[in-house]
Parts: C-alpha cells; structure tokens; sequence
C-alpha cells in the first residue's frame, strides 16, 4: 500500500474541503428558495394543496389586481382558490413581472394564516388556510424586485372575502 504524501495529501484534502463547502453552499441556496411562517389549529392551515390533493376538486373563486405602486396600472393577478373537499383557501400570483419576492399573506376568520416569499419571476401560490361555509378570508400580495434592500417592493394588490 503506497503511502500519500506531499503535494498529493494536500491535493486531495483540499479536494475534501471543496467538496464539502460546495454541499454545504448547495444545501443553503436550496432551503432559501421558498419561505414563511403560519399558524392555526386546523390539519389544513399551512399545507400545501397539491401535496394534500385539496387542488383536486377546486374551483377559483375570485381574482383582484396586483398594482404597479408607481403607475397604478395592472402588472399580476391574485387568483383566491377554495377546495370544496378541504373547505380551505389559498392564493396564486401570476404574472410576476419584477423577477424579485413575491410575497403572499392569507388568513382566515377563523384564526390560520398563511405568510411566505418566493422569488423569481412568473407564478407562485400559498400554503392554504382553513375557511368553510362563511368564514372570512384577506390577504394582500407585494412583488419586490431583486436585490437586498427589502423596501424596493413595486407592486401589491389585497383582497377580502
């Protein structure tokens, strides 16, 4: 058995090192792609509706405009979904045209709420909130261009059922 010495020892825990702060930088990149927060007592309160399969049987019950803060035109639209099954709500944005955080908040008179960023330009949708028969819904959406300073939102829109 040959013994590693030299420049080859220090190639190959340099190597090692690499290797282990690349997985690390990766594992770090990935868990900061989709964030939030939520709360409730309900089993549906902060669960993903395509995960729990409460997209299957929903219907889109409203839709309002998100606005330019500067221009008041329209730039995206929040789609507000409600599953029949579930009797939980939640939210889309599409059309995000900024490219930076699109962040999303829903809640429900009935006590859960629904608080998340996702970056990147296009759709994205909430976690949902329990909300049956007659309970009430509200939210608001604000698209965010890309960079560090988290005041440069450009657009928001809100809602309440």
């Amino acid at each position: 058995m040959k013994n590693v010495t030299g420049n080859q020892g220090v190639r190959r825990r340099l190597a090692a090192a690499l290797v282990t702060a690349l997985a690390f930088l990766m594992a770090s990149v990935t868990s900061a792609q989709a964030e939030g927060a939520n709360g409730g007592s309900n089993y549906y309160d902060g669960k993903d509706p395509a995960a729990t399969g409460c997209n299957v049987n929903a219907s889109q019950i409203a839709t309002r405009p998100i606005l330019d803060r500067n221009t008041g035109q329209q730039v995206a639209s929040i789609q507000i979904f409600y599953s029949w099954s579930c009797g939980a709500n939640w939210i889309r944005v599409t059309g995000n045209p900024y490219g930076g955080n699109a962040t999303k908040y829903i809640a429900s008179s009935l006590g859960g709420w629904n608080s998340e960023w996702d970056p990147g330009y296009g759709s994205s949708y909430s976690m949902m909130v329990y909300a049956p028969g007659t309970a009430q819904i509200n939210g608001y959406v604000y698209l965010f261009e890309p960079g560090i300073n988290e005041w440069n939102w450009r657009a928001e829109g809100t809602f309440s059922l």
